[in-house]
């Protein structure tokens, strides 16, 4: 919690944030990934019989894959200012990359605080970008490819920040997440079919602790613990997800964040008076979805961005499949050829390369009865 906090400390957010769903599209030869979870390898593409739901469907790879719309959500709690600080200054790269890329990328942004309005608490609504002069039609809220000075535009926004005060120190970045999917019909942050990827910063978990009292420090606020609420709980970001955008929406979630285990870069960020907290709710969001891991602490931010690159990649070589198949009961042809031994990892057919625009992908496999 932050609320007390008199210290700040790292997110060098944006840079890293931005670039993760950067280059998304790479149109390469098929490949697959060898054998299906907890699998034998087969050769044969004979069945065993189950019980349960048998699912057929024919999957086509859109065309809109090279859009991808961002949403950045930074905390700007009290320690978050000097790392905020240092992003601003390292953004140049970023943004050169990003439009460099033959994505047809847009970005929102908002922060992990609630802003109170008679009373209430809203979360994850858009913010304006700074020095920026969107064309005619587009929103402040709404960055695009192609806009002009994007060096100042995001070195402007972090400067013009309010950092602390307020409920920043109660820090939400799930919370608004999911709130800002909830109002996507009343804002212009996400495009139909295109792919969405979060980017979250922040030296400490969902509400400080993850909503784990065991995780209080001596240097915490007396307000540090707040229990957790669905929305602040990585399955209900997905589901929420689903519902908004598609069962198959191609959605990633990425977090720079102190991650968990990392007890150096912990015992670093707890040198000040304020702690840090690692994320394990985030890095749980970001397995969820398959999205990049990053650590607050790295002084180079590149391999970060190179990172979060290749998870939007693999965002774009994956299937949402409808139930976990029975085992030995999945089939699957790529343009009408069978393909043996792809890898299934839950509800997600994973292929070792982004496929070609087009493709179709016949499936078939078994659900267990529940």
């Amino acid at each position: 919690m932050d609320a007390i906090k008199t210290n700040s400390r790292r997110i060098y957010l944006s840079t890293s944030l931005v670039c993760l769903a950067l280059w998304s599209t790479a149109c390469a030869p098929l490949s697959f990934s060898p054998v299906l979870k907890d699998q034998e390898e087969s050769s044969s593409s004979t069945l065993i019989p189950v019980p349960g739901k048998t699912i057929s469907s024919t999957e086509v790879v859109a065309y809109g894959n090279k859009q991808v719309d961002f949403l950045l959500v930074l905390d700007d709690s009290n320690s978050m200012l000097p790392e905020l600080k240092k992003l601003a200054a390292r953004l140049s790269t970023f943004v050169d990359s990003l439009e460099a890329s033959n994505i047809d990328w847009q970005m929102c942004w908002t922060t992990t605080r609630g802003t109170s309005s008679n009373g209430v608490l809203s979360y994850g609504a858009p913010l304006a970008w700074h020095s920026y002069s969107p064309v005619a039609g587009v929103s402040n809220t709404l960055l695009k490819k192609g806009a002009s000075n994007l060096n100042t535009i995001f070195t402007s926004t972090i400067d013009n920040m309010t950092i602390g005060g307020g409920t920043s120190g109660d820090e939400r970045g799930l919370k608004a997440t999911h709130e800002n999917f909830a109002t996507a019909a009343s804002h212009p942050c996400y495009r139909t079919g295109a792919a969405i990827s979060v980017i979250v910063i922040s030296d400490e978990d969902e509400r400080s602790v993850g909503g784990d009292p065991t995780k209080v420090k001596a240097k915490d606020s007396a307000t540090a613990y707040q229990p957790l609420e669905a929305e602040d709980r990585p399955e209900t970001i997905l589901t929420k997800a689903q519902q908004v955008f598609g069962a198959d929406v191609r959605f990633t979630f990425n977090s720079i964040i102190v991650q968990p285990g990392d007890t150096a870069c912990e015992a670093l960020q707890d040198q000040d008076t304020s702690p840090s907290h690692p994320g394990y709710l985030y890095a749980e969001m970001s397995k969820l979805t398959q999205g990049g891991l990053g650590s607050i602490c790295d002084a180079d931010y590149g391999s970060n961005l190179n990172t979060f690159k290749d998870k939007i990649v693999n965002s774009l070589s994956s299937l949402s499949l409808q139930c976990e198949p029975v085992k030995n009961s999945l089939t699957v042809s790529v343009g009408g050829i069978p393909v043996f031994g792809i890898k299934v990892e839950g509800k997600t057919l994973k292929f070792d390369y982004a496929l070609v625009e087009g493709t179709q992908i016949d499936l078939s496999y078994d659900c267990d009865d529940e």
